[in-house]
């Protein structure tokens, strides 16, 4: 993405130095000694290495803490995160200080964003967002009670969430949508079950129960209706379009790999990438990439003047994701008996793409943000046609 002509004109020395820094630094050896165990989500100390490194809060703005960096560090430090084997890390980073930080930079009360931006930025606090619940018949909620709130349900496949310090807890209050910020140890939260996951097993996935915990008031991090509406698809659009590039970023890897064994494996007397099926699947894959490329640079530069974007960032992120995911699928095939080995590279892209099609919300509901979108656009398409006048002929 770095090449790309849009992002490359926006570049300081300042992402020049952060985009070499971090590709030296995200390595696949190094993954294994950030692990609990082999295959284990990332020891906590981790964090505070990442902090050190300077690459917890790049997007943020200098007077909060971060590098300054805007979105365009984000992307950077998300492309040398995919040098990793395992996307999970690339999940557990845009949480953390994508997501959390946006909603403590969005409340009212600057005492909690006083307390808690600088540990997540050091690396002494991790935070999780809570999103989904058990079913829709089990929402999680939240009491207004005096000075305090109090929080009830429980919230699955919560990244960071067995790991984390503080919780963000989608919950309905007063019958709208609200943002509630939860300590980990108060009294009633408790981690009931971590997930043994396919993929992106570097961060933890947990089920968390809050059962009546009590907060402060303050702790409700947005304001409800329509403004935090807004500020709701605005993080998401950001951590879906960082999605989008986890995604992008396999799927060049993968189809780096795939023509290198195409011209090289050879079948029937020519190698395979001269055989018209795979000179074609080949061909379909590049036309993707380019095709996500040019989705990036335009979605950025959306996000980036702050314009809403959450249609479009939701069909960007589905398109990444889907091809990737269709991409990844046809090199474990074309690796023969290797690619349904553990060890080929393929096939575990194909795990951590699992991950990333479930995180931001599931590819269906990508689908349906975009149908609502554009069943929403014909309608008022339809409202601006004038009427026709009666009687009137047209001629063809």
């Amino acid at each position: 993405m770095m090449s790309n002509s849009v992002l490359a004109a926006r570049m300081t020395d300042a992402h020049r130095e952060l985009a070499d820094r971090a590709r030296s630094y995200f390595q696949p050896a190094r993954l294994e000694r950030w692990r609990t165990a082999p295959g284990a989500p990332l020891r906590r100390e981790t964090w505070g290495e990442l902090a050190a490194q300077g690459f917890l809060g790049v997007s943020l703005p200098r007077e909060h803490g971060g590098a300054g960096l805007g979105l365009l560090g984000a992307v950077i430090l998300g492309e040398a995160m995919a040098q990793l084997d395992d996307v999970g890390i690339a999940l557990a980073v845009h949480v953390d200080t994508e997501v959390a930080t946006a909603w403590l930079l969005s409340a009212e009360d600057a005492a909690l964003r006083d307390t808690w931006l600088p540990r997540i930025l050091t690396g002494a606090a991790v935070a999780c967002q809570c999103d989904t619940d058990i079913s829709p018949e089990e929402p999680t909620t939240a009491v207004l009670d005096g000075e305090h709130v109090e929080v009830t349900g429980r919230k699955r496949y919560v990244v960071n969430g067995a790991g984390s310090d503080l919780c963000f807890v989608t919950v309905t209050l007063d019958g709208q949508p609200a943002v509630v910020l939860v300590e980990k140890d108060r009294p009633g939260v408790r981690v009931r079950h971590v997930y043994d996951k396919f993929g992106t097993r570097a961060v933890d996935s947990a089920l968390l129960e809050f059962d009546a915990v009590r907060v402060p008031r303050t702790h409700v991090v947005t304001r409800r209706g329509l403004s935090q509406l807004m500020t709701w698809n605005r993080v998401m659009s950001r951590m879906r379009y960082l999605i989008a590039v986890d995604a992008h970023a396999i799927h060049r890897r993968l189809l780096a790999d795939a023509i290198r064994h195409a011209r090289h494996r050879p079948l029937g007397g020519r190698p395979l990438a001269q055989w018209p099926v795979n000179a074609h699947a080949l061909a379909r894959a590049r036309a993707d990439q380019e095709l996500m490329e040019a989705g990036l640079a335009d979605a950025y530069l959306r996000l980036d003047r702050g314009t809403v974007a959450v249609p479009e960032t939701a069909e960007l992120k589905w398109f990444c994701v889907e091809r990737a995911t269709e991409l990844a699928g046809y090199c474990t095939d074309l690796e023969g008996g290797a690619g349904y080995m553990w060890d080929s590279a393929a096939l575990r892209a194909h795990a951590q793409l699992r991950g990333l099609r479930m995180a931001g919300g599931s590819q269906t509901t990508m689908l349906t943000i975009a149908n609502h979108s554009l069943a929403a656009r014909a309608e008022l398409a339809g409202r601006a046609r004038p009427e026709p006048v009666r009687g009137a002929t047209s001629h063809v």
